[in-house]
C-alpha cells in the first residue's frame, strides 16, 4: 500500500536573499488585523500568499507574486525528495514547552476516513475562499496539523536523531515561538523516518478547511502534482504538545443562563482561581465554570442529555449554546480574558474543561465530528517554513 505520508521537494526562502524572522507568518485564520498590516509592510513575507490583501483579484496577484519570487531565487526548490523536522519552542504557563514535528506530504490518493480522522464540521465559506487562493496560487503556502500514535517511539527516535546537527533554519514566529528546521534529505534517513511513519493513521489537529479543499482540488486538477498536501505530523506522545480549552463567552446570555440553570446544578464560588481548581476537581467530563453579574459558579449537569463524547464541548452545544446566534458567541483560551469579555459585554463566560489528545481522540471514535471551536493545539504551525507546489 502506498505511504500515507511522504517525502516531498519543499520550496524554501533563501536565507541568504530574506531573513526568516521577516518571511514567516501565522495561518490565514489567527492573524489579527494589525499583525497583518504590519506583515504586509515586508515585501517577501508569507502572508502575500497566505492571506493577500485586495479585492477579487488578490490571489491570482498572489500567483503572480509567487512565480516572481521563483524567478528572481527568493525561494529555492530543493533538488531531493526530504522531510523538514521542525521544532517550535514556546511559553505558556509560566514554562518553556518544545514541541517537535515534521513536514511532509499528505497522499490524498490514500487519505481516505480510515486513514485520516476528522474530528471538526467545516464552512462552506472559508472552504470556498481558500480554493480561490489554492487555484491561484498552486502552492500550499500552509500545512494541516495532523497527530498519530508513536508508543514505541520510532518517529520520535529519528527526529531526534535529526535534530543532532545545525538547523537548516532558525528565527522567532510573529506569534512568540521561534522554530529551527533540520531538512532529512540523505536517501537512507528519508527511507528510514518513511518507514517509520509509514503504517500510521492521522487524527486531524487543525486544518479541516484545507484538508478538504485539497481533496476538492485534486478532484479538478487529477494530476500527480495535487495528489499530496502539505502536512506537520507530530506523535501524540510529544511532551510539548499543548492543547488550550477554548472558552465560551455570550452576550446576551439570557437563554443560556436559562437553559443552565434548569438542566444543572450549581455551586457557587469565591473566584476564578477557585471555581478553576473546582472544575479540574469535578469527576463529571461534562461539568463546566460560569461567570455572570460578577458571580462564579460551577456547573453539573443533571444528565447529559445524549452528550457521548466525553468532551464538555459537547454538552454545552447541545443543552446550553444550542441555537445561539453565532453572532452572539465569542470564544478565548484564556479564563481570565473569558471573564473580562463577560463583565464588559455585561453577558456570561462558560469555562470549559482543558482536553487531552487522548481524550479527543476518543471523542472522534465516539460520536464523530465535535462542534466548532472543540479544540485548539496551541501554538499554530508557522506558515513559510517550508512551501508544496502543487505544478
Amino acid at each position: 500500500m502506498p505511504s500515507l505520508v511522504r517525502p516531498f521537494h519543499g520550496v524554501r526562502f533563501d536565507g541568504k536573499r530574506v531573513s526568516m524572522d521577516r518571511a514567516v507568518c501565522p495561518p490565514y485564520d489567527v492573524i489579527p488585523a494589525k499583525l497583518a498590516d504590519r506583515l504586509r509592510r515586508l515585501p517577501f513575507n508569507a502572508i502575500h500568499l497566505e492571506l493577500p490583501a485586495g479585492g477579487e483579484d488578490r490571489y491570482h496577484k498572489a500567483g503572480r507574486l509567487w512565480k516572481s519570487w521563483n524567478e528572481r531565487g527568493v525561494v529555492r526548490t530543493d533538488v531531493s525528495p526530504s522531510y523538514y523536522v521542525v521544532e517550535q519552542t514556546f511559553p505558556h504557563g509560566g514554562k518553556r514547552h518544545v514541541r517537535t514535528g515534521v513536514l511532509a506530504a499528505l497522499n490524498l490518493r490514500v487519505a481516505g476516513p480510515s486513514a485520516v480522522r476528522r474530528h471538526e464540521k467545516t464552512l462552506s465559506k472559508p472552504k470556498a475562499e481558500r480554493l480561490k487562493q489554492l487555484g491561484a496560487l498552486k502552492v500550499n503556502s500552509s500545512p494541516i496539523f495532523g497527530l498519530f500514535r508513536d508508543a514505541g517511539g520510532a518517529v520520535r527516535a529519528q527526529l531526534r536523531r535529526a535534530k543532532t546537527g545545525k538547523p537548516d533554519e532558525a528565527g522567532a514566529s510573529p506569534d512568540g515561538s521561534r522554530f529551527k528546521v533540520w531538512r532529512v534529505a540523505d536517501p537512507s534517513r528519508v527511507a528510514a523516518l518513511e518507514r517509520a511513519l509509514g503504517p500510521k493513521t492521522l487524527l486531524i489537529a487543525d486544518g479541516h478547511h484545507r484538508f478538504e479543499v485539497a481533496k476538492e482540488y485534486f478532484r479538478r486538477n487529477p494530476r500527480a502534482a495535487a495528489s499530496t498536501m502539505l502536512v506537520y505530523v507530530c506523535a501524540e506522545e510529544d511532551q510539548g504538545l499543548l492543547v488550550l480549552p477554548t472558552h465560551r463567552v455570550l452576550s446576551p446570555a439570557d437563554v443560556a443562563l436559562a437553559r443552565v440553570n434548569a438542566n444543572c446544578r450549581l455551586a457557587p464560588k469565591s473566584g476564578l482561581k477557585s471555581l478553576l481548581a473546582a472544575l479540574e476537581a469535578h469527576p463529571s467530563p461534562y461539568a463546566f465554570g460560569v461567570y455572570e453579574g460578577g458571580k462564579f459558579a460551577l456547573a453539573a449537569p443533571k444528565s447529559p442529555a445524549g452528550a457521548k463524547s466525553g468532551l464538555c464541548v459537547e454538552y454545552l452545544a447541545r443543552s446550553i449554546t444550542k441555537g445561539v446566534d453565532p453572532h452572539h458567541l465569542k470564544y478565548t483560551h484564556e479564563a481570565a480574558e473569558a471573564i473580562e469579555l463577560a463583565h464588559k459585554s455585561k453577558g456570561a463566560a462558560l469555562l470549559v474543561k482543558p482536553a487531552s489528545v487522548a481524550d479527543i481522540r476518543r471523542a472522534v471514535e465516539r460520536i464523530g465530528l465535535l462542534p466548532q471551536k472543540s479544540t485548539y493545539f496551541f501554538p499554530k504551525i508557522t506558515t513559510g517554513l517550508v512551501f508544496k507546489p502543487l505544478a
